[in-house]
């Protein structure tokens, strides 16, 4: 089952880039690591960006994007889109974003409570300790990304992402959290 929807969301990403080549302006690979709990695993990072368009010069010509952040401990998986936008400095470069999101983490986790097995709370405690309860599949998706450029085409990136339901309709505000280090190859 997991593997299916590995692939169903890199699937997904890759029939975005191929629909669109001729907006391609960059693609981003890499890995990162949730560096607080309840998950902490590592993930394999592909983003996938597009060139500005002359609709948004008016928001200082971001650029769209669509990525996905996939664990490789078995945690939750992310889907993200949005749009970014970059200040530059001589070769290097930061990038601010924001967008929406999808995942496969679990949307509730059942509390221990009276009258169930000792081993069925036991199990509940364990999963809310190891596991993020989301309360809703889209959440909210932040990243930013400082970039060196190494030539015309390649850059290197310490980048950071976030996701949460920015307790929008919501009691909670469990999220998701991800540093990692990527390089960027400019079409």
């Amino acid at each position: 089952m997991r593997s299916r929807q590995i692939l169903a969301m890199a699937a997904a990403c890759a029939a975005l880039a191929a629909a669109c080549p001729g907006r391609a302006q960059e693609i981003r690979l890499g890995v990162g690591y949730a560096p607080h709990g309840p998950e902490t695993s590592a993930s394999m990072v592909v983003d996938y960006v597009f060139e500005s368009p002359k609709a948004l010069k008016f928001a200082a010509m971001p650029r769209p994007y669509v990525g996905v952040q996939v664990s490789l401990g078995g945690d939750t998986d992310f889907a993200q889109a949005g749009l970014l936008w970059r200040k530059v400095r001589g070769r290097g470069y930061l990038d601010l974003g924001a967008g929406l999101a999808v995942h496969n983490g679990a949307l509730s986790l059942p509390h221990p409570k009276a009258g169930v097995s000792d081993a069925e709370n036991q199990r509940r405690r364990r999963d809310l300790k190891e596991k993020i309860e989301f309360e809703s599949r889209v959440q909210f998706h932040a990243t930013f990304a400082l970039g060196l450029r190494l030539d015309e085409h390649w850059a290197v990136e310490l980048e950071g992402q976030h996701w949460s339901n920015g307790r929008f309709a919501s009691d909670t505000h469990d999220g998701a959290d991800s540093l990692g280090l990527r390089t960027a190859y400019r079409f």
